[in-house]
């Protein structure tokens, strides 16, 4: 814990450094309650209770710069501390993977961004630790492969990756990426697992296409992703990696398709999604252990500031699926609140297993700063 503190009381010294010239603060704050009950192998009762901050800063650099600052505060008892280790429940990885505590509850800071932008006429250049995503998926997203989405946690802030980013626009509608990252492994020091690659994008009035290469160590990876904003909006993305190492060479692709359209009835407005995946590229799509999953939500806006949600992500191959039913509202401006259940069902790789069943139930109450 002396580690933490030390970090961050060196945090906010620096940001105090920032404020004598007037960076631009934000950031989002998060309580959450979780309740759950489970037969078989769980326990009859869980609980658990986080208070998450994610805070933001930019500094304006002249005028063709910028830096950005981002960091994430969590104090958590219960299932939600036990969360801090393996990131299942609202995070999208591990905050500390020691677990520091103190007193009743556990405590992470992660430094989540920080990364410098320049821009000029018709270029961008980032450097450091950004978020890095490609493709136009909705839920899924296989050319997204550096931190695939999940969608049981949609609103989970996505990891960012150690690495640079230049960009360059030939037309308003158009730009060339060229990008390269670290290893996932911090203490690499011989550049195994560095990965580098290209992405290029047009925008038209209604279709938008993206391509995308890149290079790792003995592999190479190929996607394509478009998007088409028609009376149904349509998108599709596919991922397709070639390894060859020692001993084999591996071909695999990953693959998904959505469709999403929007209506009125009665004065309300209804929103549905499906969306489904093929991984055959289990490395670039680690949450998912199997091939085939349907992701599928119907959204009704009570007002502009209620709505339910009905949604359900499935494995096809094992007929389990997790049900989710989120009811939001505002409470006032830049305040919501939102209550979600989740029942897993079935056998498989979503569901509680054979001799398990379980209910989770979560209130969370979501502060924009």
């Amino acid at each position: 814990m002396k580690k933490n503190l030390l970090g961050l009381i060196v945090l906010f010294v620096s940001v105090y450094g920032f404020a004598a010239d007037g960076p631009v603060f934000s950031g989002v704050f998060n309580s959450t309650i979780t309740a759950g009950a489970g037969t078989g192998g769980l326990p009859d009762f869980y609980w658990g209770l986080e208070e998450y901050a994610n805070l933001r800063l930019k500094k304006q650099l002249g005028d063709h710069g910028s830096v950005y600052m981002a960091f994430n505060l969590i104090a958590a008892g219960g299932v939600s501390a036990l969360a801090l280790q393996t990131g299942p429940f609202g995070m999208s990885g591990p905050v500390n993977e020691n677990g520091n505590t103190n007193g009743n509850y556990a405590a992470a800071m992660e430094l989540e961004r920080l990364y410098v932008h320049l821009t000029g006429k018709k270029i961008a250049f980032d450097s450091g630790l950004m978020r890095l995503a490609f493709g136009y998926g909705n839920v899924f997203s296989p050319n997204d492969y550096f931190n695939p989405r999940n969608p049981l946690y949609p609103d989970a802030r996505q990891r960012a990756v150690l690495g640079a980013n230049f960009i360059v626009y030939p037309t308003d509608m158009s730009r060339l990426q060229f990008f390269g990252v670290a290893p996932k492994d911090p203490f690499k020091i011989n550049g195994e697992g560095l990965s580098a690659g290209l992405a290029a994008e047009n925008h038209w009035n209604k279709i938008s296409v993206q391509g995308l290469y890149s290079i790792e160590t003995d592999a190479h990876n190929f996607g394509v992703s478009l998007k088409a904003d028609l009376p149904v909006g349509i998108t599709t993305d596919i991922l397709w990696t070639y390894y060859q190492g020692e001993s084999a060479t591996v071909e695999g692709l990953a693959a998904s398709g959505g469709v999403d359209y929007t209506f009125t009835v009665a004065a309300h407005n209804v929103y549905l999604l499906a969306e489904y995946l093929y991984n055959g590229t289990k490395s670039k799509m680690d949450d998912y252990a199997k091939h085939h999953y349907l992701y599928g939500a119907a959204r009704l806006s009570i007002d502009d500031y209620t709505s339910f949600t009905l949604g359900a992500l499935a494995g096809l191959e094992d007929s389990s699926v997790t049900p989710q039913l989120s009811f939001t509202t505002d409470l006032f401006q830049g305040a919501a609140i939102t209550v979600q259940a989740q029942v897993p069902c079935g056998e498989g790789e979503l569901g509680p297993g054979e001799t398990n069943s379980y209910f989770i139930f979560t209130t969370k109450l979501s502060i924009k700063l």
